[in-house]
């Protein structure tokens, strides 16, 4: 059964908050990019260029079917959420479809596939449900209201990006490791996100390699 997003707005009160947040309008320079229009483009193992630079959708990834679609948050638009998915985007916060992660020590998904080798079970980790991370309006952050959605999220997986707020301008650092998804049908899929801009530097839309599905050697 496919869990629903949930898009009961949150509206939450932060003091201070700049530091926390990873956008922003104005102060935080070139983190709120305005979006222009960047083709996507899906290969065997590579999606390139999905968009998410709007706070108001998440984009489903269908890794089998190599598809992505795009979905308004809130509750009118739940019955466009694809009935096949396995992880979604939300600028750089990312939920799966009752999965689970680990990031594995490789920064290659070929040398990790070689080692032939399925991480402890005790290393994945599943969503968990929060109501104060997936950021749907930034428009009053200056005045410290921020906007939340109640939504599932991924700790594992969206560290993928992190985003240091204590410099003007921010500073972006992507893990460059190979994560690890077991899907709800315990499949596995290797992911390794390797770009969030275009080509022209405006942030939000991400690249990212995959290897779908891995075999293990149950003897390895």
């Amino acid at each position: 059964m496919r869990r629903s997003s949930n898009a009961i707005f949150k509206y939450t009160i932060i003091l201070g908050a700049t530091m926390s947040l990873s956008a922003c309008n104005g102060i935080f320079e070139n983190i709120y990019d305005n979006p222009i229009e960047t083709e996507m483009e899906i290969k065997e193992n590579k999606f390139s260029q999905v968009k998410t630079v709007e706070y108001t959708e998440w984009a489903y990834i269908d890794l089998s079917a190599r598809k992505v679609t795009t979905v308004q948050i809130g509750e009118e638009y739940e019955n466009q959420i694809p009935e096949e998915w396995d992880f979604a985007i939300h600028r750089y916060d990312i939920k799966t479809n009752g999965g689970a992660a680990c990031q594995t020590g490789y920064t290659s998904i070929d040398d990790f596939i070689a080692a032939g080798k399925l991480p402890e079970a005790g290393k994945f980790v599943e969503d968990e449900w929060t109501t104060n991370k997936i950021a749907i309006d930034m428009s009053g952050m200056m005045e410290g209201n921020i906007v939340y959605t109640d939504s599932y999220y991924n700790t594992v997986l969206s560290g993928w990006l992190n985003v240091d707020t204590s410099t003007m301008p921010p500073i972006y650092t992507m893990s460059s490791q190979v994560y690890l998804l077991r899907l709800k049908d315990n499949t596995y899929a290797a992911i390794r996100f390797t770009n969030y801009t275009n080509a022209k530097g405006i942030k939000g839309y991400i690249d990212f390699d995959f290897s779908y599905p891995i075999e293990f050697d149950k003897n390895n």
